[in-house]
């Protein structure tokens, strides 16, 4: 049975009571049904209801949503680029990574590393990071300049008698020879869910990002904390980066930014990232990325409106309070 209201609800076999696990692929958070959001959406319609951000224009919802972003991530960051999922989330990752480290002269320094089973979307790029087979068969991928390394899933991949910090161990043992054997020059970029989420909802062993934190300052790699499912409360903390430890460079976030009501994603730079894309900027007479309906309007305003409701309805300390998981 299932029971439509401010969520979707289902009861078992004996009439218990449960939130529908994936509020529709971890998208919403505070239900189908908010009057808030819907109405904050046809405000924002009679307002303005499309502008674009390309050649330096904005608009207001764009900017207070980015100040608010940077407000909660839990490490400083120095700038916000949208778009409209968490697939072009990631994949606008690497072309801005790629793209700082030309501008950097070292563009040899282009590979990244991504986990097994780990879940980062279905682009061409952002399929090729996913570790999943699914989004490899039959579609040529991933391309070779993507490695995957160790699953931290403890439970699975653990040896025989092998302790859970032992395991944590041999993980960031085996980033390090990965880093070393494709040369860490060649390296730009690290890229981790907090929470392995398509892969089966895997949480990570305990001290595994403490541990690989250090491996990746170690040989200086940028570190992506894809926050695409995680992010905005599901892990008890408004991102899982203060969850579990991540120490990142970047984060890639959507789904619950908006509720899941309207289609938008952003990803988060910090100042050394920025200063270093935007300096290369002035070799171009225009920054050649970006999409039509990326920072929308209607989905940067509902984005402001669904933080105020986590905020004003204290959704994070209410996950604390069912949930402590973690």
């Amino acid at each position: 049975m299932i029971e439509r209201g401010e969520g979707i609800y289902v009861y078992d076999d004996n009439g218990r009571k449960f939130i529908e696990g994936l509020t529709a692929l971890w998208c919403c958070g505070l239900g189908f049904g908010d009057a808030e959001l819907i109405d904050a959406a046809k405000e924002q319609l009679g307002r303005l209801p499309y502008y674009h951000l390309f050649g330096g224009r904005t608009h207001e919802p764009a900017i207070e949503l980015a100040e608010k972003i940077k407000e909660l991530y839990p490490i400083p960051m120095s700038r916000v680029f949208y778009g409209c999922s968490g697939s072009e989330a990631n994949e606008t990752q690497i072309k801005l990574i790629w793209y700082m480290m030309n501008g950097l002269g070292k563009p040899e320094k282009k590979k990244i590393i991504a986990r097994k089973k780990g879940y980062h979307g279905v682009t061409l790029v952002s399929g090729s990071l996913t570790g999943l087979p699914m989004a490899h068969e039959s579609f040529n991928l991933p391309f070779d300049f993507v490695k995957h390394t160790t699953c931290p899933h403890y439970w699975r991949e653990g040896k025989d008698g092998e302790t859970e910090a032992k395991f944590v161990a041999r993980c960031a043992r085996e980033l390090e020879e990965l880093i070393i054997a494709e040369g860490p020059e060649t390296v730009a970029a690290d890229i981790a869910e907090p929470v392995m989420g398509a892969g089966g909802v895997i949480v990570p062993a305990e001290g595994y990002f403490q541990a690989i934190n250090p491996v990746l300052k170690k040989y200086d790699i940028l570190f992506i904390d894809d926050e695409v499912i995680c992010g905005f409360g599901r892990t008890a903390n408004w991102f899982g980066a203060e969850t579990f430890g991540m120490e990142a460079t970047s984060v890639s976030m959507a789904k619950q930014i908006t509720g899941g009501y309207v289609p938008l994603s952003a990803v988060a730079l910090n100042a050394e990232m920025a200063d270093a894309i935007e300096a290369e900027t002035n070799r171009h007479p225009a920054f050649g990325h970006g999409h039509t309906y990326g920072g929308h309007p209607l989905g940067c305003a509902v984005g402001v409106k669904t933080i105020e409701i986590y905020l004003r309805r204290d959704i994070v300390g209410h996950v604390r309070k069912v949930a402590p998981l973690f």
